[in-house]
């Protein structure tokens, strides 16, 4: 007699076979994104912003993405098709933040990032002291230029007019002057050589790597000074193209000139070689800094207050020379910049341009001609009519009402801010040194 299986469990075996059919075909469909990973980097941060960098990789379909902030949803973007840079505002210095980054499907984490740690930058002070110093007594005298080598030894360069020994004119205009920390001395530092008949050319533009290394020139020719002597170097000369107006370098092997004529030429440590501009215009300055991989990247602006021409900054990396973008037909005299993503320039107004995006800074409408800085929390810019303004981190200050002095050049060196210039026919220098208490 064959055995047989009791109807009861045949029963029992098909209803859990319908029950598992009818689980399996009622069951979410997979996730469009199984694939799909996502990552956060944080690019930068300064006192208020945070920049942060969204990857995907194997994407096969727009994302809706949640963006968490110290584990809390704090944005929202839909739809997002590619990797996407991200900037927050609106955030509080010298706080830490954390970020991750979510896709979002049907109502669900379907897929989440790493999280990256952010610290916003602290701001610094606006609280400084000034002392301001003027020089010459007949003629015009003015001062164009200024190197920080340290708060007790500082110089400056232009033209300076005074008295001889009889009361009479001074034919030979002294060329530079000196801070100890407490005096200034005038000084005439030598300048003859085969390429320069002026045994004391008035200076145009100074840069200093030490203190006994320091760039100067007349803007016909370059002088190599140790502080006490001047060694002419003729080898820039057969390259120029008009007048030098500033230098900048990361090293004394590693120096770039710019000026009149579009002319910019570098120097290796060894020899002079022209780098071709592409205009014709005038360079007014030069200053550079590095990328991520330590490659030195050069801004020039570009324009003339006499004659409309070109109106650009130029960038010169590995020696060839592009146009970063600048679209607005506004004369600049000077740019700074801070590594590869921030970069501050004026003249007929002042303007930021962070990760490539511009912005103008809301700053009075006077002639600005230099910006120089710290850090991009640390930034001066002064310029005509006595204007001095301060970037901390937050916001712009300007400091002093509106007088006579025009100011020239701005350099800063850690606590210390000193600024050339000239006022009703004297040659004029403020130091401004920080306070530790911030306002």
């Amino acid at each position: 007699m064959s055995a047989k299986t009791p109807l009861h469990k045949l029963q029992l075996w098909a209803a859990l076979s319908l029950f598992a059919l009818s689980a399996y075909s009622c069951s979410e469909p997979a996730s469009p994104f199984g694939q799909t990973a996502i990552t956060v980097e944080a690019l930068d941060a300064s006192c208020t912003e945070v920049w942060l960098e969204l990857k995907f990789s194997n994407l096969t379909q727009p994302a809706d993405v949640a963006i968490q902030k110290d584990g809390k949803d704090y944005h929202r973007i839909l739809s997002l098709n590619r990797d996407t840079l991200l900037v927050f505002e609106d955030l509080v210095p010298s706080t830490n933040y954390s970020y991750r980054a979510i896709i979002r499907h049907e109502g669900k984490d379907d897929k989440i990032s790493n999280t990256v740690q952010v610290r916003t930058m602290d701001t610094t002070s606006h609280n400084f002291t000034w002392q301001t110093f003027t020089f010459g007594e007949v003629g015009s005298s003015s001062l164009y230029d200024v190197a920080i080598i340290d708060e007790n030894n500082i110089w400056a360069v232009g033209e300076i007019y005074m008295k001889d020994s009889l009361g009479n004119p001074d034919p030979n205009a002294y060329n530079a002057v000196h801070w100890d920390g407490t005096n200034w001395e005038l000084k005439k530092i030598y300048t003859g050589s085969s390429c320069n008949p002026v045994d004391y050319s008035p200076l145009k533009a100074i840069f200093a790597f030490s203190d006994s290394n320091i760039a100067i020139t007349s803007g016909g020719s370059i002088g190599w000074f140790n502080g006490k002597i001047n060694r002419a170097d003729c080898g820039i000369r057969p390259l120029l193209s008009g007048a030098i107006n500033k230098m900048w370098g990361s090293s004394s092997s590693d120096l770039y000139v710019v000026g009149n004529g579009g002319n910019i030429a570098h120097y290796n440590g060894t020899s002079w070689q022209k780098i071709e501009s592409g205009t014709s215009s005038i360079i007014n300055d030069v200053w550079g800094t590095t990328d991520k991989n330590g490659k030195v990247i050069v801004y020039c602006p570009v324009s003339s207050f006499f004659e409309p021409g070109d109106k650009k900054i130029l960038r010169i990396t590995d020696y060839i020379v592009d146009s970063f973008q600048w679209n607005k037909d506004v004369r600049l005299y000077s740019a700074w910049a801070a590594g590869e993503n921030y970069l501050f320039v004026c003249g007929e107004g002042a303007f930021e341009n962070k990760f490539g995006y511009w912005n103008q800074i809301n700053l009075p409408a006077v002639g600005m001609n230099s910006v120089r800085g710290n850090n991009i929390n640390d930034i001066f810019i002064v310029g005509d009519y006595g204007f001095i303004s301060h970037f901390n981190g937050v916001n712009w200050k300007v400091m002093g009402s509106p007088n006579d002095n025009g100011y020239s050049k701005v350099n800063v060196k850690r606590d210390v801010v000193v600024i050339s210039g000239q006022s009703q026919g004297y040659g004029i220098i403020r130091i401004g040194i920080r306070n530790s208490l911030k306002n």
